[in-house]
Formats: structure tokens, sequence, C-alpha cells
């Protein structure tokens, strides 16, 4: 089991940091302008999102996290996590499984949600670009998040990234192994978190913790034949 990093020096209270996180993602709203109203009408009663407002949405954001990523060296702070897990099933089971972001709703304890915007082929990789819908904690309650992302899948060769982008400013990108041993799987979650220093400890902290509890749900439901 990883330990979960703990908070360093002060940065911020339990009060402050939902206080942050609120006033953040209203500034960002109101910076994506009518993007961000037009995609909160983008659900409808029944649930169908509006590929339209899908796109908008996922367009905008994907430039601000290109953007934030290009300044991410002076403008964030950096915190890199190693997590691996072995599950008792061949790669040729584990890989599909892992790798379907859809499995984790229900054992991710943030994840509500996956709106998808489009699927298509670059190279060796297949990609995946989304929208998903989460609920991220913040002390007594939580705040309703959108994460943009894009899964690039290596199949053949059995690895994936996946690259997240949230307000306030928040980019997490992963690199997914898989090594078979015999019967089992190790996978190794590579994480690299980037955020404001005010909120990566609190970043860091909820990301892998979230992550720990989706590997152990997906390596016991592998495990047990569900998934």
């Amino acid at each position: 089991m990883v330990e979960r990093p703990e908070q360093r020096g002060g940065r911020w209270s339990a009060n402050q940091v939902p206080k942050l996180l609120t006033a953040c993602a209203l500034v960002t709203g109101i910076a994506l302008g009518n993007v961000g109203t037009g995609v909160a009408g983008a659900e409808t009663a029944s649930g169908i999102s509006s590929s339209s407002a899908v796109d908008l949405e996922w367009e905008a954001s994907w430039a601000v996290y290109q953007l934030e990523s290009s300044q991410a060296d002076w403008a964030l702070t950096t915190v890199t996590v190693d997590l691996p897990v072995t599950i008792d099933a061949p790669v040729d089971r584990v890989f599909p499984a892992y790798s379907n972001l859809h499995n984790s709703l229900g054992r991710h304890p943030f994840l509500k949600g996956i709106l998808d915007r489009r699927t298509y082929t670059d190279g060796d990789a297949g990609v995946w670009e989304f929208i998903a819908l989460e609920d991220i904690p913040a002390g007594s309650a939580s705040i309703p998040g959108r994460t943009v992302g894009q899964q690039r899948t290596y199949a053949a060769e059995r690895w994936y990234t996946t690259d997240t982008w949230d307000a306030p400013g928040v980019i997490t990108n992963q690199k997914v192994t898989f090594t078979e041993n015999g019967g089992s799987t190790t996978v190794v979650e590579h994480l690299t978190f980037r955020a404001p220093s005010v909120l990566i400890d609190y970043t860091v902290q909820n990301g892998v913790s979230s992550h720990i509890e989706n590997q152990q749900a997906m390596k016991r439901d592998i495990e047990n034949g569900t998934l």
C-alpha cells in the first residue's frame, strides 16, 4: 500500500480550501464565458448530453489545459507518484478491463458520470476525448467537477496515458503500464500532479487516495470475475 502524501507546512487549512476551490471555479466559469453557461445546461432531464455543447466545453477547456501545461514548469507545482498494484489475472483480461474508464464508475469515489466527446486513431494510439463528471470533496461538502480528458491507448504494447484538466488549474498526467508475471499482472500508475502551490497538497492527497480506492476495487472485481 502506498502511503498518502502528507500536507506540507501549513499551506492551507481545512476551511480555506473549500472557499478557494469555490471561488476559483466561479472565476474559471466566468472566464469561459458563454461556453461555460451553455454547457451548464448541456445535460437534459433525461441525462442525455448535447454533443455540440460537449464539443464546445471540451475544446475551450482543452485550450486552457494546453496553455497551462506550456507554463507549468514555472506557474504550477509538480508532484509525481507511482502506484503499483498486482492483480491475480492474466494481462489479456486485466488490460481491457482496467483501461476502460467506464469500469471506474461505481469504483472511483469521485466519478459520477462520463460524457463522450469523440474517439479516433492517431498512429498506433486509439484516442478518446471525454468529460468526467465528479463530486470533489471540499471539507464537509463536495463540489461538482467537470474534468476534461484525453486517453491515448496503445493496445498492442499494453499501456495507455490519460491527461486531464480541471478548474482551478489542476492537471493530472498518467502513464499506466501492464506487466504480466506468470498468471498475474502488475499495473503501475505513474501519476504527475500539477496545481497552484496553495492547492498541490490537497490535489495530491485526494488524487492518490482516490486512485488507490479505484485500484483496489478494480483488482477485486477483475479477480472475482465481475469484470
